[in-house]
C-alpha cells in the first residue's frame, strides 16, 4: 500500500509546485477576505475530484473556512484524525512581497512555508491515498482556516468543536531546517493596558500633572524587567501610543504587550505580575486598566504528543528521512488543539525559514519529502487505529 502511494506522489513533484507557486502569487494577508477566499477556491478545485465532503463555513471579516471529510470520517465519535493548515499570511493586502521566486534548491514568496507549502502537503498527500484507492477508508477530517495570523478569533471555536472528535491532530506549519516538527509550544497571552490621566495645557502643568503618557513611560520598563529568558518567559511591549500634542498634558495613553511563557502556572504567575505592577500608580492622578487581548494556550510536550512523535518518526526512517523533535517558541492553532487535550504534532509541513520577512523561503527538496511522510503517517494511524481504536 505504501509503495502505491509514494510511486503516486513521485510522479506529481512538478505538480506541486506549479500548485504552490499558484497560492503563493495570491494576495491573502488575513484582512484580504477576498484573496483569502480565493485561495480557498483554489483548494476546493483542487480537491473537487477526490472523496472528500467540503463544508464552507461563511465570514464577513475574514475568508471563509473549509472543513473536509472523508466517507469514514464520524463527528459523533473520538476517532477522526484531525489535520489543520491556514490561509492567510502575515503580509498585508498592498505588500511588495508579491512575487515567487525559485533556484536550485529554494523557494521564495509569501507564505512559501507559513503555510502555503504546508497547504500543498496536505492536499497531494489526500490526493496520493486517494490515487492508491486508500483515501475512503480513512477517518480523516481536514480543516483550512482563514484567521490563523491574527490569532484565529473566529476559527477557534471551530477547532475546538472539531477536537473533541479527534484521536489525534497533524498540523502542517513549516518545518525547521534541519528536519524538525513540533511537540511542544509556549503558551501566549496578549494584553492592551490603558492609562487615563487628567488633560491640561502643558504651560500650566505642576510638579505633580496627571499625565498618562509619563505613567505608560514609568510602566513600560518595569513590565519589561519581568522578562526571564532562561526560563522561557518573555514579555514585549510592543505597541504604545498617548496624547494628541506637544502642548497638552495626555489624558489618555495605550499599550500592547505580547507575553510567552513555558507552563500553564506559569502563564497565571505572569498575569498576576503584570496585574500588580499596573494597578500600582506611580503618578499622582492617573490610573491603569489591563485587559486580555488573546490567548493561546501551551501546548505541553505530553506523553501522548511524544508517542504520536514516535509513530511519525518510525515512517520518516521507513523513508529514509530525518527529523527531530523540538519545543518551538511561537504558537499556531496546534496550540488550541492541545488546549483540548488532544495529542497533536505540528510542524509536519515543508522545511525552511525566516517566515514573517520578505527573505522567507523553502528548500525545495523538503515538499515531496513532507508529503511522502504525511501520508506514510496517515496509513499509519489508519492502521493502529483499526487494531486499537485511538492507539495514542
Amino acid at each position: 500500500m505504501l509503495k502505491n502511494v509514494l510511486d503516486a506522489l513521485a510522479v506529481r513533484e512538478p505538480e506541486m509546485f506549479a500548485l504552490l507557486e499558484r497560492l503563493v502569487c495570491i494576495q491573502s494577508g488575513t484582512f484580504n477576505k477576498k484573496g483569502v477566499d480565493r485561495v480557498g477556491r483554489a483548494i476546493e478545485e483542487y480537491l473537487a475530484d477526490l472523496p472528500l465532503n467540503c463544508k464552507r463555513i461563511a465570514q464577513d471579516q475574514f475568508g471563509d473556512h473549509l472543513v473536509f471529510t472523508t466517507p469514514a470520517a464520524d463527528l459523533d465519535t473520538k476517532k477522526n484524525i484531525l489535520i489543520t493548515g491556514h490561509m492567510d499570511t502575515v503580509f498585508p493586502e498592498d505588500t511588495n512581497f508579491n512575487w515567487y521566486r525559485e533556484d536550485a534548491g529554494k523557494v521564495y514568496g509569501p507564505g512559501v512555508i507559513d503555510m502555503k507549502g504546508g497547504l500543498v502537503v496536505i492536499m497531494f498527500a489526500l490526493r496520493a491515498l486517494a490515487d492508491a484507492g486508500l483515501l475512503e477508508q480513512i477517518p480523516l477530517v481536514v480543516l483550512f482556516n482563514s484567521d490563523e495570523e491574527t490569532g484565529s478569533p473566529t476559527s477557534t471555536p471551530l477547532i475546538e468543536e472539531l477536537s473533541a472528535h479527534a484521536c489525534c491532530a497533524l498540523v502542517t506549519e513549516c518545518g525547521g531546517t534541519e528536519g524538525q516538527v513540533v511537540t511542544g509550544r509556549r503558551g501566549k497571552t496578549g494584553y492592551r493596558l490603558d492609562v487615563h490621566g487628567r488633560a491640561g495645557h502643558a504651560a500650566f502643568a505642576g510638579k505633580e500633572k496627571a499625565s498618562a503618557v509619563l505613567e505608560l513611560c514609568r510602566l513600560v520598563p518595569e513590565l519589561e524587567k519581568l522578562n526571564d529568558v532562561d526560563r522561557g518567559q518573555i514579555v514585549n511591549v510592543g505597541m504604545v501610543e498617548g496624547g494628541i500634542g506637544p502642548n497638552t498634558i495626555a489624558e489618555h495613553a495605550w499599550a500592547l504587550i505580547d507575553t510567552r511563557y513555558g507552563s500553564s502556572s506559569a502563564g497565571i504567575a505572569l498575569q498576576e505580575n503584570i496585574r500588580q505592577i499596573t494597578t500600582t500608580p506611580g503618578t499622582p492622578g492617573t490610573k491603569s486598566k489591563l485587559t486580555v487581548t488573546g490567548r493561546r494556550p501551551v501546548m505541553e510536550q505530553s506523553a501522548a504528543n511524544v508517542n504520536l512523535y514516535r509513530i511519525i518518526q518510525q515512517q520518516a526512517n521507513i523513508l529514509g528521512s530525518s527529523i527531530s523533535d523540538e519545543l518551538r517558541q511561537g504558537v499556531s492553532d496546534a496550540s488550541n488543539i492541545a488546549g483540548q487535550g488532544v495529542p497533536v504534532v505540528d510542524g509536519l509541513g515543508p522545511m525552511g525559514t525566516h517566515d514573517h520577512s520578505n527573505r522567507e523561503y523553502m528548500l525545495k527538496n523538503s515538499l515531496l519529502q513532507r508529503c511522502r511522510l504525511l501520508a506514510a503517517t496517515l496509513l499509519e494511524l489508519d492502521r493502529l487505529q483499526f487494531a486499537a481504536p485511538c492507539p495514542l
